[in-house]
């Protein structure tokens, strides 16, 4: 059989690499001002990504800053001859009344979450300014906050805790039945990092204020039994004393009690 002899032009063309970068040629010259802007576009995008990144890093570290500050005052001492700088006297930081720390420390975790409202450290800000307000007698505003801090999937460590505060609140208020049913289901939880015994020691509690004493001194039984903790073991007995000495018990609730050698 003969061969047909491809002229350079027909090889080249049959070349699918070779095409591509004529392609790519063509384009230029008839574009080149159009995808030199594309091209500069996309580079002053990624600059701008990149120093908005640098920026939410520094906003960051401004708002966990904040945070350590604002837990600080949360947590400092009471001295009648403190100063008006809180460290004045010291590494503690120092107020002279209750209010004055409470209200220092809420002005830091509003001013999170007023300033760097999607940084981490926010959910735990607005947990604490939570618990300030409570403090201060604002009750209202104090719940609010919880509730909103108790629906968070950012941190569900954090929604724990708040969730627990919201049971003791409704359970000082009275509402045992609403108490109940948010420890029933944290402990039911296998994902709540809480302390399970620390939780139904809480749970007993709202138990027994609706006369549920069996079932109070059974689930403190269990707990004690299951408890690590020496100082958690001593309050869940002392309640089980309690219970016990309040009420008539069931023989079965009596057994629980038992102190096991």
């Amino acid at each position: 059989m003969g061969t047909t002899k491809l002229t350079r032009k027909e090889i080249m063309a049959e070349d699918p690499v070779h095409e591509a970068l004529i392609s790519i040629v063509e384009l230029f010259r008839a574009h080149g001002v159009t995808i030199a802007l594309i091209v500069g576009s996309v580079a002053l995008l990624g600059i701008g990504v990149y120093f908005g990144l640098q920026y939410l890093d520094s906003r960051e570290t401004q708002g966990q800053e904040q945070l350590a500050r604002g837990m600080a005052y949360y947590h400092g001492e009471i001295n009648t001859e403190a100063q008006d700088d809180p460290y004045a006297k010291g590494s503690t930081a120092m107020f002279r009344t209750e209010k004055a720390r409470d209200e220092a420390a809420s002005k830091e975790f509003a001013s999170i979450l007023s300033k760097h409202k999607y940084c981490k450290p926010a959910v735990l800000a607005r947990y604490y300014l939570g618990l300030t307000q409570l403090r201060l007698g604002q009750d209202k505003e104090g719940m609010q906050n919880l509730q909103t801090v108790s629906k968070s999937a950012k941190d569900p460590l954090v929604a724990d805790l708040a969730k627990k505060v919201i049971a003791n609140r409704n359970y000082d208020g009275g509402d045992y039945k609403g108490a109940q049913e948010i420890l029933q289901a944290m402990i039911q939880n296998p994902k709540c990092e809480l302390l399970k015994e620390d939780l139904k020691l809480d749970l007993s509690r709202a138990l027994a204020a609706q006369g549920k004493r069996d079932e109070a001194i059974k689930l403190l039984s269990e707990a004690r039994d299951q408890v690590g903790s020496s100082v958690l073991q001593a309050q869940l007995v002392q309640e089980l004393t309690k219970l016990q000495g309040g009420s008539k018990a069931s023989p079965d609730a009596m057994n629980a009690i038992s102190v096991k050698p």
